[in-house]
């Protein structure tokens, strides 16, 4: 397969792993499957802004709290309140707040068969507030889920419109996080108790939306117990002072009442506890609707499309700056989420974040599996040509492998065993498949061990280089030294041709030095790491000079001046080799003649 070809291929695999990143962000955002990461980060962000960048409403909502203490000292059911709650009602009504909310459950029917008149207590509170202060009460759940009634006379006195429901939507994970009727069904019926609140404050269509977690700092109360002793004592200037032009909440706050999960604590009296009662987070709720208003959520086109964009990071190779972007990437998220949730935005990035890293870790593991694809076919490709040595360095790196060509200067060995051919003429195919087989092992041991490359076998031929693809300092020493050991190990091939009762062999050794071009060379289906020039054919036809004369190895003028003053080369004079007369030497390796 051509250059062209491979490109082609590249590209067409980039685009396809890039649309199925896009594809899995674009599902990631339908199926927001990012949404309790988004959640997490956000809950996050809220406590962190609560702590260090709260901003304080100016006209805080204050809430009286119904506790402990209080049920103690009113030895009553609370059904049965009624004078109690009267006397709340009249100091509201000294007090003159901005609007007031029964955040209570309020009694459903007459209880004047235990008390004459006792059911004009608290109706008689509820209109005198009426009449200076807006007044809302709270509508509550019954165990079917449908709102419980409020007495008739109650609701008469301050209208069919103050009553609201007071039901927190949760999210699927408990946590009460938003401002919206619609998610939960019976709360559609109606309006909302804080809806109703900020409306007679002048924030008639609060919206849906977020609730504002960072507005405010943690809440206080005033005992409930507190404001029936400064009423019984007439104090208005303390009431005023406390309550005048504020938005007030009656509600449980001990610990028998009911709660519900915050993002962040809300209560300072339990300053690390997240559930939290429940008319604080209506106060928080009121809080926002009255400040900068309820968090609205980014447009989800916008959410989708940069989810969809950071899919691109499947594109680019992995590399020290990839992984620095895959690091900044949530960091920089994190950084534009706070600040335009500071802005009164909401922006989920957990699906973002998901497909940032999903696209990420795609193209990790389409590089793992290309390099390992790549080290088996280099493996495939060099490991009959290298030695392990050698083959190791190539997948690690460490040696470039010329695959795609190069011209190069290498030195050139071609083996040849002296009259081989009408010697397998008359031997048994097995006895010289089995010969060749023998020689042609300790042969390319010995090429190895001096780092170089078996380019092939021709029939009882050999043909090595070196210099390639590992680079040598001197390829013409390490040649004439796997020359050597080829000579050596031949002795080994020899003697157990002997025990066989099998003629030993004789080969010669040519070497030469060129410019050669080296390559994976072939088709598709068959292909080998060789060279091709010149200097390959010229080196062919040198080895015939071992037979005319005498020397077991020999050489071109090239050779014998890289390696000069060592090995003790014969010069032979000029020879005639491929119709052209070169210098030629002779060789017989040292520990050959020593042994």
């Amino acid at each position: 397969m051509d250059a062209f070809s491979r490109l082609d291929r590249h590209k067409a695999t980039m685009l396809l792993g890039l649309g199925i990143c896009v594809l899995a962000a674009v599902l990631l955002h339908v199926f927001q499957a990012g949404d309790q990461l988004s959640r997490t980060v956000l809950d996050e962000q809220f406590d962190l802004m609560h702590r260090y960048d709260v901003h304080q409403p100016k006209n805080d909502v204050v809430i009286v709290g119904i506790d402990e203490d209080a049920t103690k000292a009113l030895i009553e059911p609370f059904s049965l309140w009624h004078p109690h709650l009267a006397r709340f009602l009249d100091a509201m009504a000294l007090a003159r707040p901005s609007v007031v909310g029964l955040d209570i459950p309020l009694p459903e029917r007459s209880y004047q068969f235990l008390v004459p008149q006792y059911d004009q207590i608290l109706l008689q509170g509820l209109q005198r507030l009426k009449a200076q202060t807006p007044l809302v009460l709270a509508q509550m759940l019954d165990d079917s889920g449908t709102f419980r009634p409020v007495y008739a006379p109650y609701v008469a006195a301050v209208g069919e419109d103050a009553l609201a429901s007071v039901v927190l939507c949760q999210d699927d994970d408990g946590v009460v996080r938003r401002f919206d009727p619609n998610l939960c069904t019976v709360n559609a019926r109606g309006s909302m108790l804080v809806e109703k609140m900020a409306a007679r404050l002048g924030t008639p269509h609060p919206g849906t939306g977020l609730v504002d977690f960072s507005a405010g700092e943690k809440f206080e109360y005033i005992p409930f117990l507190k404001v029936l002793e400064w009423q019984r004592q007439g104090n208005a200037e303390l009431l005023e002072r406390t309550f005048r032009g504020k938005p007030v909440l009656l509600g449980v706050v001990a610990r028998f009442g009911d709660r519900a999960k915050a993002p962040v604590p809300l209560a300072s009296w339990e300053p690390s506890k997240l559930r939290v009662p429940g008319v604080l987070m209506q106060a928080q709720i009121l809080r926002s609707m009255l400040g900068a208003g309820l968090v609205r959520e980014a447009n989800t086109w916008l959410v989708g499309a940069l989810t969809a964009l950071a899919a691109l990071f499947w594109l680019g190779r992995i590399s020290w700056f990839k992984l620095a972007a895959v690091i900044v990437f949530p960091l920089l998220l994190l950084l534009v989420s706070t600040w335009l949730l500071g802005q009164g935005i909401f922006l989920p990035i957990g699906g973002i974040l998901l497909a940032g890293v999903l696209a990420f870790l795609a193209r990790l593991a389409y590089e793992g599996a290309r390099q390992v694809r790549q080290r088996k076919w280099l493996r495939g490709t060099f490991g009959s040509y290298v030695s392990q040595e050698v083959l190791q360095e190539i997948m690690a790196g460490n040696i470039r492998s010329g695959l795609e060509g190069a011209r190069m200067r290498l030195c050139i060995l071609f083996a040849d065993i002296h009259g081989f051919g009408p010697r397998s003429e008359n031997r048994p195919p097995q006895e010289v498949v089995s010969l060749l087989n023998d020689y042609f092992s300790e042969m390319t041991v010995a090429i190895h061990q001096h780092k170089g490359t078996v380019d092939k076998f021709i029939g009882d031929g050999i043909m090595a280089f070196f210099g390639a693809p590992q680079t040598l300092e001197c390829p013409e020493k390490n040649a004439l030294e796997a020359a050597q050991e080829m000579l050596l190990r031949l002795r080994n091939v020899n003697s157990r041709l002997q025990e066989q009762g099998v003629a030993p062999i004789e080969i010669g050794i040519a070497l030469h030095v060129g410019a050669v071009v080296v390559g994976h060379i072939g088709s598709e289906s068959r292909h080998e790491y060789t060279i091709i020039g010149d200097a390959v054919s010229r080196t062919g036809k040198l080895e015939q000079l071992t037979m005319t004369l005498k020397y077991p190895v020999v050489c071109s003028a090239a050779v014998a001046k890289a390696v000069e003053g060592s090995g003790d080369l014969i010069d032979c004079g000029e020879q005639v080799v491929a119709d052209a007369a070169i210098q030629v030497y002779g060789w017989t390796p040292p520990l050959l003649a020593a042994n």
